[in-house]
């Protein structure tokens, strides 16, 4: 009877085991589903606030991986925190501006401009990629930017591929950013494509020196194209996002750009920007007369010729941060 019960007790023990590894499993594949789902969210939500200033739009596709990897280079240290993010799409013809260059702090395009392929390549559009020597051939994938010289092509930007062996060989290639006078639209109307280089990403040799300047010393690279070879093995682009910046916490609740919001006791009055003779009421009195208001306008400072405003609710969010005591402390509040 004592042998039964002692193997009974070892059977339950081992299904409650079994049961909370499977939950255990569970929960970690629930929070990274959330995890990658919101991530995705993010990367939607910096690419629709970024301002391309009439520049070529970038497609939102070579962005989202140009950004995941990014995002995964910040966190590994890989990159600057303040770094830049350039993307050339060789997607696109070689005669389209297919290489831009991102403030991704202030969502700002500083540069949109022309940018070579290898000649083993291809002609108009990129069809090839290598990362061997002696190829002739662009290689995919990321990198991160190095010290600048004089080369025979005039002012330069070293290179250090980052993705394994899709670009591993990039440096000792003397795969470089220079100016060369084959990428410009002159020669676009003459030969039906830009030139090409030995591989390098060469641009026009009056932006060259500027973009150089902008995106030297440990910044990023993204050099894409729809290979689903590349896509898949990148360690940059299979390995899971961790670390979101802090503004993907906000995104949700950030107020509508063209507006103003001022806070009145339980409700928030909201004014059209537009409306310039508006005025939100700081005072108590204000206040009173702003909800006891029967008529289509509003007392403001004793002045009843304002435009009216709409009483909205509060919704507010209290973001909590933990203490190495375990104890919590607010640390921000939003209100939507």
């Amino acid at each position: 009877m004592k042998k039964l019960f002692a193997i009974l007790f070892l059977a339950i023990a081992l299904l409650c085991s079994y049961h909370n590894k499977v939950l255990a499993i569970g929960i970690e594949s629930e929070s990274a589903n959330r995890i990658d789902t919101k991530t995705m969210k993010f990367i939607r939500y910096v690419y629709d606030n970024i301002s391309f200033n009439k520049m070529n739009k970038l497609r939102f596709e070579p962005f989202m991986f140009a950004y995941y990897g990014y995002l995964n280079l910040l966190e590994s240290g890989k990159i600057n925190s303040n770094s830049l993010l350039t993307v050339c799409d060789f997607t696109q013809s070689s005669n389209e501006k297919r290489l831009w260059v991102i403030d991704m702090a202030k969502k700002k395009v500083l540069f949109n401009t022309l940018v070579a392929h290898g000649m083993g390549t291809g002609e108009e559009f990129a069809n090839n990629f290598s990362n061997i020597e002696n190829s002739h051939q662009s290689s995919l994938g990321f990198y991160t930017t190095g010290e600048t010289y004089e080369g025979n092509n005039g002012y330069s930007l070293k290179l250090n591929g980052v993705d394994g062996m899709f670009n591993s060989n990039a440096y000792d290639r003397a795969i470089v950013i220079h100016g060369a006078n084959y990428v410009c639209e002159e020669f676009a109307r003459a030969n039906q494509r830009i030139g090409r280089s030995h591989g390098c990403p060469a641009l026009p040799v009056d932006i060259a020196p500027k973009v150089i300047d902008k995106i030297k010393d440990g910044q990023c690279l993204f050099i894409y194209f729809s290979a689903e070879t590349y896509i898949h093995s990148s360690y940059w682009l299979t390995k899971k996002v961790k670390n979101l910046p802090e503004e993907a916490d906000q995104m949700d609740i950030n107020l509508p750009a063209n507006r103003k919001y001022a806070r009145l006791d339980n409700d928030v009055q909201e004014e059209d920007c537009k409306s310039s003779d508006a005025k939100l009421a700081p005072t108590k009195n204000n206040r009173m007369a702003a909800n006891s208001a029967s008529s289509n306008s509003v007392a403001v400072n004793g002045d009843k010729s304002v435009l009216p405003i709409t009483a909205k609710k509060v919704t507010t969010y209290i973001f909590m941060k933990e203490q190495s005591n375990h104890t919590f402390i607010s640390d921000t509040v939003h209100v939507k």
